[in-house]
This record gives C-alpha cells, sequence and structure tokens, in this order.
C-alpha cells in the first residue's frame, strides 16, 4: 500500500503530461496547415524545425517580405510563448513602442541597458504605448500622423512594435491557434502595410 500510492501519483502525472503534449502537438499541427496555407497565398514557404515544434512561415505582401514565428521569451519566474510577426520597410527611422500595461517592466538593473539599446523615453500623449528611439522629438511627426494612429490603435493588444534597421517587428504573447488562422493573419498583415507607409513618407519628406 506504502507503494501503491506514489506509483498512481506519478501515473496520473504521466496521464496528465501525456496529454499536454498531444493537445499542444495537435495544435501546432493546425498551425502549420494554416501556415501552409497562408504560404500559397503570401508566394512563400512554410516549416519547422522538427515535428514537435512551432512552425514558422515566410512570404512577400506589396512587394514587402514578411516573417512570422515563435519566440519563448523569460517574464520573470516564467517562460512566455509569444507570436511575432515581421515586415520590411525602407524608413530608417528607429523607435520602439512598449504597451503601457501589459509589457513586462525591466528590473531597475536592466533599466539603463535597455536605455542604451533602443534610447531614452520620448514624451508623447495619447498612445497606449510607452516611445522609445535614439531619434528623439523626430520621430513625433510619424506619432501624430493619423493613418499611423489608427492603425497603431488596431495594435494595442501587441506587448511592442519595433521599428529598427529595416523591420518592423510586433510580437504579443500567443493567445492560442484562432491567431494563426489566415484571415487574422492577412489582417494583421494589412494593418502592419497602413503603419509602415506614414512612416516612410516622413522618412522621404525628412530627406528632401
Amino acid at each position: 500500500m506504502i507503494n501503491f500510492i506514489p506509483l498512481t501519483f506519478f501515473g496520473l502525472i504521466a496521464i496528465v503530461g501525456i496529454s499536454f503534449f498531444l493537445h499542444g502537438f495537435a495544435n501546432r499541427q493546425k498551425i502549420f496547415a494554416f501556415f501552409r496555407e497562408l504560404a500559397g497565398t503570401l508566394d512563400g514557404e512554410a516549416g519547422r524545425d522538427n515535428v514537435a515544434s512551432y512552425p514558422w512561415l515566410k512570404g512577400h505582401i506589396d512587394g514587402r517580405d514578411v516573417r512570422i514565428f515563435f519566440h519563448t521569451s523569460e517574464n520573470h519566474t516564467v517562460s512566455v510563448l509569444n507570436l511575432v510577426t515581421q515586415m520590411k520597410t525602407t524608413t530608417p527611422l528607429r523607435f520602439v513602442l512598449l504597451q503601457k500595461d501589459g509589457f513586462r517592466k525591466p528590473k531597475p538593473d536592466q533599466l539603463q541597458k535597455l536605455e542604451d539599446e533602443v534610447g531614452p523615453i520620448v514624451p508623447f500623449e495619447g498612445l497606449p504605448f510607452d516611445v522609445r528611439s535614439p531619434e528623439g522629438a523626430g520621430i513625433q511627426p510619424v506619432l501624430s500622423d493619423p493613418d499611423f494612429r489608427q492603425a497603431l490603435k488596431e495594435l494595442e493588444g501587441y506587448n511592442q512594435v519595433l521599428f529598427w534597421d529595416g523591420q518592423v517587428i510586433v510580437s504579443r504573447q500567443f493567445a492560442g491557434v484562432p491567431e494563426t488562422e489566415p484571415k487574422r493573419v492577412l489582417a494583421l498583415l494589412d494593418t502592419l502595410s497602413r503603419l509602415i507607409r506614414p512612416a516612410e513618407a516622413e522618412a522621404t519628406v525628412g530627406a528632401r
């Protein structure tokens, strides 16, 4: 009887663990099927590093390279799975928008590292994001653009929006398979295209 209880307990844990694995595997299969469908629409390809890993997608839309993938980050004491979408842009402007309520605030010893990497806070009212940039006030015309603000409003659920080195990258904590449905992914890519255009236009004006 003494040995029976631990064996039963560990047996139940094994069953639960297997169920979680099978459920996660089934979800990854659904995502991979969605990405393969999208690959045809975006003239790209879908793949994964191994049969148990989350898939990735590469493609093109409106003449822009697109990449979608999953990334695990550390949120204090737990690992968080993030869905990341990346799109090519020609703007040289560099800035990052960090969600005021959802983004994990850096610890005091990491705050200086954040400032060194992406620049100081740029004061700007009316956005659900904190703005950081080495460009300073130079990005305020973009932040004020009505089209940019409308597109950004559609990204309020994202932890961060990054314009850097010819890419716009948005990420959010993965909430489930429906996020990867083709119609939702295409809607996000349309939002990113509308977000990018004002930044590119402003950079062109500034270069004259």
